[in-house]
């Protein structure tokens, strides 16, 4: 056994951790701690003050789902004394129902409470015991944790987010019917003869063409096969056109002398 005074310098190492910790709640918790006495406390409990911190399952800033069920309105109030020799033993702890809470939930938290803090005997718990009943309150409202993203993270997904557009669009493509590949053409046209124009006129050239010293611009991968496809389709057009005749005349115009005489 040891000397009296090692016992006693225990104790009031123990009460100065106890009031250190109890401070330091009040200025965290505020209004969600308070004293409580009577039926509210735990009974037994005469070394210290009986404190409730009221436990929710929403945290800052989240608000009750107005479309969901009374599991987010539910109120615990986890009740705490120290004990003489705190933090070097557990402290006693009480489970209540404030609002919505079960006495077999009340069991099951307080069971789960108690393992904890005999797993950080030698330390100040309080506060983390009512961080554990906190996220047993939002798992069973099934509360989801909002994580906030930092700048790099918002700036690194958005990234992520548009390439995975850019490689849809180049899977599907952009859908080509007749109609809107003839206005395609048209367009191309239209706009290739007012260059034309522009060019005969000693008009000011385009962004393309000043780039390439004033006159025509060097022919691209691109427009190689625009202008080569353009002309295809009008071909094909022509050529449609062409096979859609069954009968041909043939004027005398169209034999010089020299076919007479081979036929005379």
């Amino acid at each position: 056994r040891g000397p009296p005074h090692a016992a006693a310098t225990t104790m009031t190492d123990c009460a100065e951790e106890q009031e250190m910790e109890v401070e330091a709640l009040l200025s965290i918790l505020m209004d969600d701690m308070a004293v409580v006495t009577g039926s509210e406390a735990i009974a037994g409990a005469t070394h210290a003050p009986c404190y409730q911190i009221v436990v929710s399952p929403l945290g800052d800033g989240e608000e009750e789902d107005p479309d969901g069920d009374e599991s987010q309105r539910a109120r615990l109030g986890l009740v705490f004394s120290h004990t003489p020799n705190y933090p070097e033993e557990p402290p006693l702890i009480k489970c209540r129902s404030l609002r919505g809470l079960f006495d077999a939930e009340l069991a099951a938290c307080k069971s789960m409470l108690d393992a904890l803090a005999k797993e950080s005997v030698g330390m100040p718990m309080i506060f983390d015991l009512a961080q554990a009943a906190k996220e047993w309150m939002r798992d069973r409202a099934g509360v989801v944790d909002i994580v906030e993203e930092t700048p790099e993270q918002i700036q690194r997904r958005l990234e992520e987010e548009a390439e995975e557009r850019l490689r849809a669009m180049r899977a599907t493509g952009t859908p080509v019917t007749k109609d809107s590949y003839r206005e395609w053409v048209e367009k191309f046209d239209a706009e290739r003869a007012l260059k034309r124009l522009k060019a005969g006129q000693g008009g000011p050239a385009d962004d393309d063409d000043a780039a390439g010293g004033g006159g025509e611009r060097r022919m691209t991968g691109r427009r190689y096969f625009e202008e080569r496809t353009a002309a295809q389709l009008e071909a094909d057009e022509k050529a449609e056109g062409e096979e859609e005749e069954d009968d041909f005349d043939f004027g005398d115009s169209d034999f010089d002398d020299s076919d007479e005489d081979l036929i005379e």
